[in-house]
């Protein structure tokens, strides 16, 4: 089911036991609420998206405010495919250091790329260096769009909205000083999470006719 801000701010405000914003303001909350539906695509990728884009010849670095089409909320990119002629080609994916040390050596050398890697908080490396422009398409978790108005629809799926309230009350007892409380709504929020990644990520299996041990 769509939930709104004006059903998460339901959900604060009983939870810190301040249905008429004597303490919190409506606005505070919406602020904590938004904070909180971005904490929970981070910590679970709840939102994802695949975003084409293009890598250039003789460039490796790319970043993501200028190379995807929704890159100023790409949080994170799991998996690359370059399209190459008729196929569609998955990218390794390998760590930094990996990469810099196998298909950084040769300085001017180009080709097909074959693997990618993240570096820092916004850009990605492609290696080797693209010999031409490939077209790509990347497998992206995104950050939601601020819920402005009351009517708002999140655009984060049942369950995945479960955790959010619970955070929000963190951040808002966080900012009033009563870290017990606040601690008790973070444990709480680690559960929901668990129980969010448990229900939805079970019950399937790679093959039905391959047993693996």
């Amino acid at each position: 089911m769509a939930t709104s801000l004006s059903t998460y701010l339901t959900e604060v405000q009983r939870l810190l036991h301040d249905a008429n914003n004597v303490f919190w303001s409506q606005a505070e909350l919406t602020d904590y609420i938004n904070q909180a539906r971005n904490r929970v695509v981070r910590d679970t990728g709840a939102l994802r998206t695949i975003q084409t884009a293009n890598v250039t010849a003789n460039v490796e670095t790319y970043t993501y405010n200028t190379t995807l089409p929704n890159g100023n909320v790409t949080m994170d990119i799991l998996n690359i495919n370059l399209f190459w002629g008729n196929t569609r080609v998955p990218l390794y994916y390998m760590p930094w250091t990996d990469f810099n040390a196998q298909l950084r050596f040769w300085q001017n050398y180009q080709g097909r790329p074959v693997a990618f890697s993240i570096y820092g908080p916004q850009q990605f490396y492609v290696g080797p260096t693209p010999d031409q422009t490939y077209t790509i398409e990347a497998d992206t978790v995104i950050a939601p769009q601020p819920l402005v108005n009351t009517t708002d629809i999140d655009t984060i799926p049942d369950p995945w909205t479960d955790p959010v309230p619970v955070y929000a009350a963190y951040l808002a007892k966080y900012k009033e000083q009563s870290y017990g409380e606040a601690e008790i709504f973070l444990q709480q929020y680690r559960q929901r999470i668990q129980a969010v990644l448990s229900g939805t990520m079970t019950r399937r299996l790679f093959s039905p006719y391959i047993m693996r041990s």
